[in-house]
């Protein structure tokens, strides 16, 4: 368990957006479900001026700001690994009489708390709100509250993951974004380029792809219609959770912070993530070539130029220093 010291120390770093982050995160949602029976009160009032009977009732799908709450995990997380990195505060941190271990796990705890014990009193609050009020129809309420909570848990330990692997914000974000895509860049686009390549009998392309399947993709959840299907799909977004807390954890740990402001702070990564980030060029823009020509030559094109573009894009980003803000 981390020192209470460096709670106080992660407080009094982050103090204004983590202030920010607990209000908002404690009041949209009440807001939302106030916000509502203000609009139906109106109505009543203006009965005569509206077209159409005054129905109160709420759809948290059409909207409503919590949907966009994982904005603040990875905004925290930003703030709490790549920005302290990019300042050159992390010689600091590290000199300070506490473990590797410890000091991840407060900015984790911390940020973990922040992210889930505001939304879960908002949701208590909104709770209690709704039974007052007494809305005729509430739809998707407690499916995207709760949900909420674990997804922008799942957005902030991915980024935390992500900053603890690499060694400046630009990284952080990049890396963070393409985990959060990987799923369909590993299984997706090259399943589309054998399409192209064989046609329909490509034997992957005949086989049945169930509908949780797409939820194995972090970024699905990103766009609320995920509402609307079952409950259990949350399961994923809890289970990448507690992988990328690990991945973060042992990265933190291990890896050294004198590649400070390289893209990965292992070494070890930089040549086999630019040879994967070459063969997606490839695939992809050889997709879009095809999709946008619907010739062969056109896929060959957009191949030769994935090529070029993806090593040229991963060696500025990988193999450039970037300085301290």
């Amino acid at each position: 368990m981390p020192d209470f010291g460096l709670f106080y120390k992660e407080w009094k770093q982050n103090k204004a957006l983590l202030a920010i982050i607990i209000l908002v995160s404690m009041l949209s949602n009440p807001f939302t479900v106030l916000n509502t029976y203000i609009s139906y009160q109106g109505c009543v009032t203006h009965q005569d001026e509206w077209v159409g009977t005054c129905v109160f009732s709420i759809n948290y799908l059409n909207g409503t700001f919590i949907s966009v709450f994982w904005i603040w995990g990875v905004v925290l997380a930003i703030s709490q690994l790549g920005i302290e990195r990019s300042k050159g505060f992390f010689d600091f941190i590290l000199s300070l009489p506490y473990t590797r271990g410890q000091i991840f796990n407060a900015k984790f705890l911390t940020g973990g708390m922040v992210i889930v014990g505001p939304q879960l009193i908002g949701y208590v609050l909104s709770v209690f709100l709704i039974l007052l009020l007494n809305p005729e129809k509430v739809i998707h309420f407690h499916h995207l509250s709760i949900g909420m909570i674990f997804i922008s848990l799942m957005a902030y330990s991915l980024v935390m993951a992500a900053g603890a692997l690499t060694g400046n914000i630009f990284s952080q974000l990049l890396v963070s974004f393409t985990v959060a895509i990987l799923p369909f860049l590993l299984i997706a686009l090259p399943a589309g380029n054998l399409e192209i390549v064989f046609g329909q009998n490509a034997a992957v392309l005949n086989t049945e792809i169930p509908d949780w399947f797409r939820y194995i993709i972090p970024i699905m959840f990103v766009v609320p219609e995920w509402v609307m299907d079952s409950e259990h799909y949350l399961f994923f977004p809890i289970a990448w959770s507690v992988i990328f807390y690990i991945i973060g954890y042992i990265s933190f740990v291990k890896l050294s912070n004198d590649r400070n402001g390289y893209f990965f702070l292992w070494k070890a990564l930089d040549r086999p993530v630019q040879v994967i980030v070459i063969i997606i060029g490839i695939l992809g823009f050889g997709y879009f070539g095809y999709a946008a020509s619907e010739s062969f030559a056109g896929y060959l094109l957009g191949m030769a130029a994935g090529a070029v573009i993806g090593f040229f894009i991963s060696y500025f980003a990988i193999y450039k220093k970037t300085k301290h803000l």
